[in-house]
C-alpha cells in the first residue's frame, strides 16, 4: 500500500504559520485572511465552474487543508517552507488516512473545501495523485501544483477530474530568471515536454509566475501562444504574477548567516 511522505510543519517554518492553523502534521490556509492576498484560486474556481457546478461543492473554497510533501528539486531563496519543511522530519500516511481520517476531521471543524497537496514540489509524486482523487469525495476540490521541471510527466488522464484544479507555477521566463529564482539551471527540453503533456490533456489549470523578470514576461507568453496557438492563448487567460514576501522564517536565516 502506497504511503505519502508528509513533512509536518516544523523548524523555521513555524515562524510564519499561526498555531491555531496547525492540526497535527497538517495546517489550514485561509486565502482571504486579512482581506485577501495574491492567491486568486477561489476566484478562478468560481469563474471556471459556474453556478451549477459550485452548488455541488461543500465547504469554503477559500479554506484549504494543506498536506506538505517531502522533497524539492529547487533551492528557491524566497521559499517560506524552508528546508525544514521539505527535508525535515517525515510521517508516512496512506491515501485513506489523509482523506478519510485527517481531511474529514479538519473539515468537520473548519469546513475546508479544498484538499491541497503541497510541497516543496508535489509533482514529484504526480504518478500517485490519482490515489487521493480516487477516494476524495467529489463534493470537495483537489488542488496541487506543477513546476514543469520536476521529472517527465506521465499521461495526465488519471488526474483529470471535475473537482480538480491545478496551478502551474513558472519560476522563470528566461534561463537567467529561472536560476535567479531557484538556484538551478532550467532544463528547457523537460519544461516544454511537460507543458506539451499538459496541452494534450484536458485538466483544469492556470498559470502563475513567481517573481518573473517582467521585461521578458510578455515575450515568454508570446512563445506559449506561438507554440500552442488558441490553446496557449486560452491557457494564459487567468494567469497572474506572484510577488515575493519577506517571511519571518527567512529573516531568521539571514540573521543566522550574518552571525
Amino acid at each position: 500500500m502506497y504511503k505519502w511522505k508528509v513533512c509536518p510543519i516544523q523548524g523555521r517554518q513555524l515562524k510564519d504559520v499561526r498555531e491555531e492553523d496547525i492540526f497535527g502534521d497538517f495546517r489550514i490556509c485561509d486565502t482571504y485572511r486579512g482581506g485577501g492576498g495574491y492567491d486568486q484560486f477561489p476566484e478562478i474556481v468560481m469563474k471556471r465552474f459556474g453556478p451549477w457546478r459550485m452548488e455541488k461543492l461543500r465547504g469554503n473554497i477559500a479554506k484549504q487543508f494543506v498536506v506538505q510533501l517531502r522533497g524539492c528539486h529547487l533551492n528557491c531563496p524566497y521559499c517560506y517552507v524552508t528546508e525544514d519543511g521539505v527535508k525535515g522530519r517525515v510521517r508516512k500516511y496512506t491515501s485513506g488516512q489523509l482523506v478519510m481520517q485527517e481531511f474529514l476531521r479538519v473539515y468537520g471543524k473548519h469546513r475546508c473545501g479544498v484538499f491541497h497537496l503541497m510541497g516543496g514540489a508535489p509533482a514529484l509524486y504526480i504518478n500517485h495523485w490519482h490515489k487521493i482523487l480516487d477516494i476524495l469525495p467529489d463534493i470537495f476540490l483537489f488542488h496541487s501544483d506543477m513546476l514543469l521541471t520536476e521529472k517527465p510527466y506521465p499521461s495526465l488522464r488519471k488526474i483529470t477530474r471535475p473537482n480538480a484544479v491545478y496551478a502551474i507555477n513558472i519560476k522563470g521566463v528566461t534561463s537567467e530568471d529561472y536560476y535567479r529564482n531557484t538556484g538551478k539551471e532550467l532544463d528547457w527540453d523537460l519544461f516544454w515536454y511537460n507543458l506539451d503533456c499538459v496541452s494534450h490533456s484536458v485538466i483544469e489549470f492556470y498559470f502563475t509566475f513567481t517573481n518573473p523578470d517582467k521585461r521578458y514576461l510578455k515575450e515568454f507568453k508570446s512563445k506559449i501562444i506561438e507554440r500552442y496557438g488558441c490553446w496557449g492563448l486560452s491557457a494564459l487567460r487567468d494567469s497572474f504574477v506572484i510577488d515575493l514576501i519577506e517571511y519571518d522564517a527567512l529573516k531568521e536565516k539571514t540573521n543566522d548567516n550574518d552571525t
